[in-house]
């Protein structure tokens, strides 16, 4: 589209025309009935200047031109079905499409042009400040989350998730080998490898942006209680586990950054005039000798079409959403379609011509020629003309009303990103603690245990796990509900940072029974000085 800041001095430029001054406003309807003159708009009442006048006579011409056009429909005995009626459906193809515009345009023609325009503009202005400040908003969480410690929580869910994986490689097949015992021996090893399993699986639900309403289940107990043997309880979880992968923070920072980036492209696309017109008119800069003659031809002469230039024929869209402007150039010049409703104003002056030349092929043969008719389309034409001479001028506010309704809606949406945004990250915020404190250090005491229990001997296998499941789970109970880990939960900040630490010493022993051993006392004089663990 034309830039807007362009085309304002165009417009008040006219205020200094001494000729102008003198005639108007006129009231051209002054001298009608006052009935007649209530049921005008005020915009007719008082004509602001020739370009008004012009789309006001055309416009009634337009609306002859209709009547005429109808009436030769709807008459059975006229001369429209033996031309298979060419003219009337040239006619309304001629009308219709621009008569709409030409009215919308009228309707801003009063004195108060200068004041609505500088109220859009204004309007445009805040939008513009309130979207802005969204990106900046946004953009200001997306760094706050690069700070927080959520991601260092994620990267050590995804270690742990490869690190239990491996330990399930290893002995799916070790344990079915290496133990001997009786069958009774043999299910109480694959109920208790099943049990460490799920203990596991528990912890690693709480990996989750939502680990109360949405855990990050992998696995169910029912399914694992379904299997018959190590092996199937080790590949149903290594077959899930492979296709789960923790990166709901890093994936949504992604999503995010990205969607700052074309939230900002959009912003300067709906902003930046100049960029969006020179997107399409790289056109050649005039010569110093035509420069003079160039500035007063421009007064006149409408800038979206020139003859001249490179001799080429290519059309290029502007890479916007609404794909214009769109420049054709045809070898000799080029023109430049500067929006929507500029193309239907071209094409309605190529259908005024057709009409204009089937009316003229009428006078060399039989045909009926209706002069009135002639004379309403002529009439018509030169309005149309006439607009398009002044389109910059005229779709000054049509234009900005239009960014603004976009702008608008932008804002609307970008304001509903950002709640999404702000509410997942103020989430993972409260989260963070519960992670850090409570989640990780017992992932990392799982990992210490099955460690040993790779190695375990075969006949202190069952023993081990039995034992280590028995003071894993009675950890897990003592540890109270999730949302008391939460940073506004009822766990204070000290408690858990107290709890975080008592486990990272009890991952420090190299031998299992060191660390149940531990594990006990930590629970009975540690963990149950927390008050709000006690429920």
């Amino acid at each position: 589209m034309a830039n807007t800041s362009a085309r304002q001095p165009a417009i008040e430029g006219r205020e200094d025309d001494s000729l102008e001054s003198r005639l108007f406003p006129m009231e051209i309807f002054k001298c009608c009935p006052v009935g007649v003159r209530a049921v005008l708009p005020g915009t007719w009442l008082k004509i602001q200047d020739f370009t008004h006048l012009t789309l006001v006579v055309g416009t009634v011409a337009c609306c002859i031109q209709v009547l005429q056009t109808m009436m030769s429909l709807a008459n059975p005995a006229g001369s429209c079905l033996g031309s298979m009626c060419v003219k009337e459906i040239l006619s309304l193809a001629f009308i219709l499409p621009c008569v709409w515009y030409i009215l919308t345009i009228i309707g801003q023609y009063d004195d108060r042009l200068q004041s609505k325009q500088k109220a859009a503009k204004e309007e445009k202005e805040n939008l513009a400040q309130s979207y802005n400040d969204l990106i900046s908003d946004m953009d200001g969480l997306l760094s706050k989350s690069a700070e927080s410690s959520a991601g260092l929580a994620e990267r050590s869910f995804e270690s742990k998730r490869r690190d239990f994986q491996r330990f399930l490689e290893k002995v799916k097949s070790k344990y079915t080998t290496m133990y001997s015992g009786t069958k009774a021996d043999s299910d109480q090893l694959l109920k208790q490898f099943r049990r460490f399993c799920i203990n596991w699986l528990n912890v690693f639900e709480e990996c989750s942006i939502d680990p109360v309403n949405c855990p990050k289940r992998v696995v169910t107990a029912d399914e694992l209680k379904r299997c018959t043997s190590i092996v199937e309880v080790a590949d149903l979880c290594l077959e899930r586990l492979r296709i789960t992968e923790v990166r709901f923070i890093s994936i949504q920072r992604d999503q995010d950054a990205q969607l700052i980036r074309k939230n900002k492209h959009e912003y300067r696309r709906i902003t930046d005039h100049s960029v969006r017109a020179s997107a399409v008119l790289a056109l050649p800069a005039p010569s110093a000798s035509s420069s003079a003659a160039a500035s007063r031809l421009r007064s006149i002469w409408p800038s979206w079409f020139a003859l001249g230039g490179p001799k080429e024929f290519s059309f290029k869209s502007s890479p916007t959403q609404d794909k214009f402007p769109k420049e054709i150039r045809f070898g000799c010049g080029y023109l430049v379609i500067l929006s929507f409703e500029h193309a239907r104003l071209l094409l309605g002056i190529v259908a005024g011509l057709f009409l204009i030349m089937y009316d003229i092929s009428g006078i060399f043969s039989s045909r009926r020629i209706g002069l009135m008719s002639m004379a309403d389309i002529l009439v018509a034409e030169v309005c149309l003309i006439v607009m398009l001479i002044r389109f910059e001028e005229l779709d000054i506010i049509q234009q900005l009303e239009r960014e603004v309704k976009e702008l608008a809606r932008q804002n609307q949406q970008v304001e509903q990103q950002r709640e999404k945004m702000t509410e997942f990250w103020s989430n993972a915020q409260q989260l963070t603690e519960l992670w850090l404190y409570r989640t990780v250090p017992r992932l990392d005491l799982y990992k210490e245990v099955h460690s040993q229990l790779e190695d375990a001997p075969k006949e202190d296998l069952l023993t081990n796990i039995s034992g280590a499941n028995q003071k894993l789970e009675d950890l897990d109970r003592q540890l109270g509900a999730l949302e008391g880990w939460r940073k506004d939960g009822n766990v204070s900040s000290d408690d858990k940072k107290v709890f975080g630490k008592a486990i990272n010493e009890i991952c420090q022993e190299e031998e299992l029974d060191k660390i149940l051993i531990k594990l006990e006392d930590a629970m009975t004089s540690k963990l149950s000085s927390i008050k709000a663990l006690k429920n």
